[in-house]
């Protein structure tokens, strides 16, 4: 299994995993073979990468939700989206989230039996579904983060709830504005900006949502140097749920592709979290991060410090900037007899010296 950008794709690729629409169906199943037509659609659509199968390597990596909880998760998010949509346009009685509340139950559940908490593999999401995959992922890797921290089962259910619903005021965002190509003028940017408290408010009168969880959504885009909104706050005087879904909501933003913004490869964004580590966010929060996250997911390519190429092909938590890698290339781009998989956790003389694509002999 390999990860191949979207404009990398070739008519006769077999994908490997699954892509999910946003109303929780399954867009791109995988085994499917793709051909030209598949893939202008996956380019149209805004997906920015895509599985793809490779029968030279047998790696049997499991996302921490499947493929059909991710579908039905999708489906129950979007809904509840749409409930605060119609909240806020007739300012009705507060909208249920009965259907959150037991996802969020769920996922903490599948995440406290885990014992090797790390996300290995990227969640590539579409375009049309962005938001609501977006909020999945969020609650997920801020809820894994949550247990790495020793929060209490209660508290982490409080996290997830905040995080799934950190965007809920986007709701009353105009979609000219949220789907915008191209920068925004500074009143743009000022209307965008109130999303945090529209989402306060709409979550101020349900009983579902407890105080720290909608501190979340007011909160989640302050930053630890004190330069971010809606209040400016700093430090300590963010919430501890906010300070954690902070760097998860940048990071998972950059690695998806926006109206406004091509994606960014995992590295890339994980070497933003990194470097602003004590300045945008809580540093004890980005080291719990950058212990669970993989700067080189499962199906990257890279070129090692050696010259040699090859699949990153598995992670491990607390080790993810040194994953195995199974090399098929020498340094002369020449493939070798026998491919070798090498841990660079166990060899310390090798690196990772840049991601590259797939070489073609």
């Amino acid at each position: 299994m390999k990860l191949v950008s979207s404009d990398k794709l070739k008519a006769g690729m077999v994908v490997a995993r699954p892509i999910i629409s946003d109303t929780g169906t399954l867009l791109l199943n995988s085994g499917i073979t793709l051909n030209e037509r598949l893939i202008e659609l996956i380019k149209l659509r805004g997906i920015p990468f895509l599985y793809i199968k490779d029968e030279r390597v047998d790696v049997k990596a499991e996302p921490l939700i499947s493929p059909e909880d991710m579908a039905r998760a999708t489906h129950t998010i979007k809904n509840a989206f749409e409930a605060a949509l119609q909240n806020n346009v007739k300012r009705s009685l507060p909208f249920d989230l009965e259907d959150i509340k037991n996802l969020v139950f769920n996922i903490v559940d599948v995440i406290l039996k885990q014992n090797d908490l790390v996300v290995h593999l990227i969640d590539i999401k579409n375009a049309d579904s962005y938001t609501f995959q977006h909020s999945l992922q969020v609650m997920t890797i801020s809820l894994m983060i949550g247990k790495k921290m020793n929060l209490t089962k209660s508290q982490l259910h409080n996290l997830g709830m905040g995080a799934v619903l950190h965007d809920i005021g986007k709701v009353a965002i105009p979609k000219n504005i949220l789907n915008k190509e191209g920068p925004l003028t500074p009143d743009e940017v000022e209307i965008l900006k109130a999303h945090p408290r529209i989402g306060f408010e709409l979550l101020q009168d349900n009983s579902k949502v407890w105080p720290t969880a909608k501190a979340v959504v007011l909160q989640h885009h302050e930053k630890w140097n004190g330069t971010g909104y809606p209040k400016g706050l700093a430090g300590e005087e963010i919430h501890l749920y906010s300070r954690i879904v902070a760097p998860v909501n940048v990071y998972d933003a950059l690695v998806s592709k926006r109206p406004y913004t091509k994606s960014l490869p995992p590295h890339e964004a994980y070497a933003y979290v990194r470097e602003n580590m004590g300045v945008l966010f809580d540093p004890e929060v980005c080291k719990q991060f950058l212990d669970i996250v993989a700067p080189y997911p499962i199906g990257t390519w890279v070129r090692l410090s050696s010259g040699y190429t090859g699949l990153v092909v598995s992670v491990k938590q607390g080790m993810v900037q040194y994953p195995d890698v199974t090399v098929f290339y020498d340094e002369n781009m020449k493939p070798l007899k026998e491919p070798v998989t090498i841990s660079l956790a166990e060899n310390a003389i090798l690196s990772i010296q840049e991601v590259v694509e797939e070489p073609i002999p």
